[in-house]
C-alpha cells in the first residue's frame, strides 16, 4: 500500500483529532523521516497526558529535541485542515494504512525468522504454523475504543439482557437459565467412541432448525460423514439407507423442502473438515471470514469436533498437554468473543470413569484447564447396560450462569436416525 508524505501528513493530522490511533503508530511507519519523529514524539504525549499535543506544545518540545527539525516544517504538518476531507475516506484509508504497516513490520520480522530456520520435514508443519501465528498475532491491530463499563455511571449498572439461543432441549434450557448467552463456550466430556460426536451432531441440526446459522468443523470425521449422521437426523433417512438415497437428488431436494417448510426458516448449515491435530484456531476463524464474505450470512453457532484433537498454534511444540487444551479453549472462547457467537465442543474423560454410571470434574483430561474456560461443562453419561438400552444421561459439571449444577437428565438415543430425545426423568 503506497501512501505520499501529503497522504501521511493527512493521517497524522487525522490522528491528532483521533488520538487513541496513536498507540498503533510505529516508528518506521512514516516515509518522512521529519514526520515519523514528530508522530513519535505525539504519542509519547498522548501517552502521558492522554490528549493530542497541539502545534504550540509540539514547537515547545522540538526545542528540547535532539533533532533539527524546524517550527516551518511543524507549521507546515499541522496546518493541514482535515475538515476539508471526507471523514469516512480519511477514517478508512488511514486504518488501511496502519494495519498494512503493522503487517508489512511483521512480515519482514517473519521472513527473518523463516530464513534463520533449518526446515526438514519433520519440523516444517511447526515452522510453518509459527510464521502463520506471528503475522496473524503479532501483525494485528485493534482499533477498539470500548473502556469498559464506568461503576460509577448509573446507566452502565443496568443489567441488560442477552439474545438467548435456545437448544431445543428443555433441560438444558431450564438449567441454563433460558438457553446460551452468544459469546459462550460449551463443552461435552466423554469416553471414547461414547458418542461425542453425535451430541455435537444434534446441536448443529437443533439450532439449524430453530433459524441460526451454523457451522460444524471436524477433525476427526470425514465431512460427508458428519453430512450423513446431521442428514439422516435432520432429513429422517435412516443410515442403513443413506448411501443409496442420497445419491437420488430429487429425493434429496423433496425431503430438503420439507424441512424448509418447518416452523422456523432453517439456518444455514456448512460442514468443514481440518486434517487431525492440524487445524488451528486461526484456520478456522480465517475460514469462518472467508464463508461470511462469500455467503454474505452470520454465523450464529460454531461446532468444533473436538478441544483435543486441534492444534495449538501458539506452542505447536509443545508436550504439555495441559497447556495445549487450556490454551485452545481460550482460544475458541476468544473467537466466541470476538465473533459474536456460540462455541460448543468436546473433550475426553480419564480411563478411570470409563463405562461408569458417574462422571465427576476430576475424571475429565485437563480439567482445570477446561474449567476455567468453559461456560458451561457437561458430562455424557452411558455405561455397557445404558448402550444396550439406547440411552444417555448428561450431567450438569460447571455452569457459570444458572443453578443446574449437578443435575442429569436422561435422554434416549435413535442410531438409526443419530437423533437424541429428552425423556422427562430428571434428576438434581
Amino acid at each position: 500500500m503506497h501512501s505520499s508524505i501529503d497522504h501521511e501528513k493527512i493521517f497524522f493530522n487525522y490522528f491528532l483529532d483521533k488520538p487513541h490511533y496513536l498507540k498503533n503508530v510505529r516508528p518506521g511507519f512514516f516515509s518522512n523521516s521529519d514526520l515519523d519523529h514528530i508522530a513519535k514524539i505525539a504519542k509519547d504525549f498522548y501517552t502521558k497526558f492522554g490528549e493530542s499535543p497541539s502545534k504550540h506544545q509540539m514547537k515547545a518540545l522540538i526545542v528540547d529535541d535532539p533533532s533539527d527539525i524546524s517550527e516551518d516544517i511543524i507549521g507546515s504538518i499541522y496546518d493541514i485542515n482535515i475538515k476539508e476531507y471526507d471523514n469516512d475516506w480519511i477514517k478508512r484509508t488511514a486504518e488501511s494504512w496502519i494495519k498494512w504497516k503493522h503487517f508489512d513490520k511483521q512480515l519482514i520480522k517473519t521472513i527473518e525468522y523463516v530464513k534463520t530456520q533449518t526446515v526438514s520435514p519433520e519440523n516444517v508443519e511447526d515452522v510453518v504454523k509459527r510464521a502463520i501465528g506471528m503475522i496473524s498475532t503479532e501483525g494485528s491491530v485493534n482499533f477498539n475504543t470500548d473502556l469498559g463499563l464506568d461503576f460509577f455511571n448509573p446507566e452502565d449498572h443496568i443489567q441488560r439482557k442477552t439474545n438467548k439461543l435456545q437448544t431445543g432441549w428443555n433441560f438444558i434450557d431450564n438449567v441454563s437459565g433460558g438457553g446460551y448467552d452468544p459469546k459462550s463456550l460449551i463443552i461435552y466430556a466423554g469416553e471414547q467412541n461414547v458418542g461425542k460426536s453425535i451430541w455435537l451432531a444434534n446441536d448443529a441440526a437443533n439450532f439449524v432448525r430453530m433459524g441460526h446459522n451454523v457451522v460444524f468443523i471436524t477433525a476427526e470425521m470425514s465431512a460427508q460423514k458428519v453430512m450423513k449422521r446431521i442428514g439422516s437426523n435432520l432429513l429422517s433417512i435412516s443410515m442403513m439407507e443413506y448411501d443409496e438415497k442420497s445419491a437420488n437428488r430429487d429425493f434429496i431436494k423433496r425431503r430438503l423442502e420439507r424441512v424448509s417448510r418447518g416452523l422456523l426458516p432453517p439456518g444455514k448449515l456448512f460442514v468443514k473438515e481440518f486434517p487431525t491435530s492440524q487445524g488451528t484456531i486461526l484456520d478456522i476463524e480465517a475460514y469462518l471470514k472467508d464463508l461470511e464474505e462469500t455467503q454474505d450470512h452470520k454465523v450464529n453457532v460454531l461446532v468444533v469436533d473436538y478441544i483435543n484433537i486441534l492444534a495449538n498454534y501458539r506452542n505447536p511444540n509443545t508436550e504439555n498437554t495441559y497447556m495445549k487444551i487450556k490454551q485452545i479453549a481460550e482460544d475458541l472462547r476468544a473467537l466466541a468473543v470476538k465473533r459474536n457467537m456460540l462455541v460448543i465442543s468436546a473433550t475426553q474423560i480419564n480411563r478411570g470413569a470409563w463405562d461408569s454410571t458417574e462422571i465427576k470434574m476430576e475424571n475429565i483430561a485437563e480439567s482445570a484447564g477446561l474449567a476455567h474456560t468453559a461456560d458451561v461443562m457437561y458430562a455424557i453419561i452411558q455405561d455397557s447396560m445404558m448402550h444396550a438400552n439406547h440411552e444417555y444421561w448428561l450431567k450438569v459439571l460447571k455452569i457459570r450462569d444458572g443453578q443446574g449444577k449437578g443435575s442429569r437428565c436422561r435422554f434416549q438415543i435413535d442410531y438409526d436416525h443419530m437423533r437424541i430425545t429428552e425423556t422427562d426423568d430428571v434428576t438434581h
